[in-house]
């Protein structure tokens, strides 16, 4: 992939495919799916849809687009898919004043995934996330809140895609955000682009790949310059030891700034 969008338009393509294989079985596409799927209709196009959540963003393109909830400006007078969207947690701060409200709300908001997810008239394939809302407003939800969701996601067989197109490669301490909620299983895709110079996305399941060829493919695809370059910037960011700096940086001025705020409360 080239973008942040492409990454995650191609990870919302493997879900699809994932997902339509599991219901279609161990069998070669039918006539009625080729000649439907040229008309966009199903059963050759079906009718899946990708959950995201209120705030996020995802990109730019097409599908990304649908997903994108955090700005009218990037959507207004583009054509869209019917996809739903959850609500994200609106923590109050300071966070150890406020951990009931703030376990409620996220336990609300999990239900909310529940019933979408039950009950949306078009099959949800996957749910994407974000670790932090980053062009949404810098929204955070706790590590409880993304073990919750993977769970939810697990129990009702649809995939999760964790976008680390802003946050991977890292700023947050670790090298991926999500290694921050110890989930009791990996996320099925995780998408990435921005820092690494590359975008695309890594999974671990062997029933994301296509069986097919040529399904999943553009001219920028597997690009060996891209994986150099990215394979380059790892080395230099091991060899600096550039994210353990980041999570002592990050936690020296998180600290300064609550003392800061004790200090001058109003």
């Amino acid at each position: 992939a080239s973008t942040g969008s492409d990454a995650n338009e191609t990870a919302y393509k493997a879900a699809f495919i994932w997902r339509r294989a599991v219901e279609r079985g161990d069998v070669d596409f039918t006539p009625e799916e080729i000649a439907s799927s040229m008309n966009n209709k199903a059963p050759g196009a079906p009718e899946y849809s990708i959950m995201s959540f209120d705030g996020g963003f995802h990109g730019r393109t097409f599908g990304s687009l649908a997903t994108t909830r955090s700005k009218a400006i990037h959507k207004l007078d583009v054509p869209s898919f019917d996809w739903p969207s959850a609500p994200f947690p609106k923590l109050q701060y300071p966070l150890d004043q406020f951990a009931m409200e703030n376990a409620a709300e996220e336990e609300r908001c999990i239900h909310e995934v529940e019933r979408i997810i039950d009950n949306n008239p078009k099959p949800v394939a996957a749910v994407v996330v974000e670790p932090i809302q980053s062009e949404g407003g810098d929204n955070h939800a706790s590590a409880n809140f993304f073990r919750e969701l993977r769970r939810v996601t697990e129990r009702r067989g649809v995939l999760l895609i964790v976008d680390e197109v802003q946050t991977g490669v890292g700023p947050s301490g670790k090298f991926w955000a999500h290694e921050h909620w110890n989930l009791p299983s990996p996320p099925d895709m995780v998408t990435f682009s921005k820092k690494a110079q590359a975008a695309g996305f890594y999974y671990g399941r062997k029933d994301l790949r296509p069986k097919q060829p040529y399904r999943q493919f553009n001219t920028w695809m597997g690009d060996p310059a891209r994986a150099l370059v990215f394979k380059a910037i790892w080395e230099e960011i091991s060899r600096l030891n550039l994210v353990e700096n980041a999570a002592q940086t990050g936690k020296h001025l998180f600290d300064s700034l609550e003392a800061l705020a004790k200090k001058y409360p109003h």
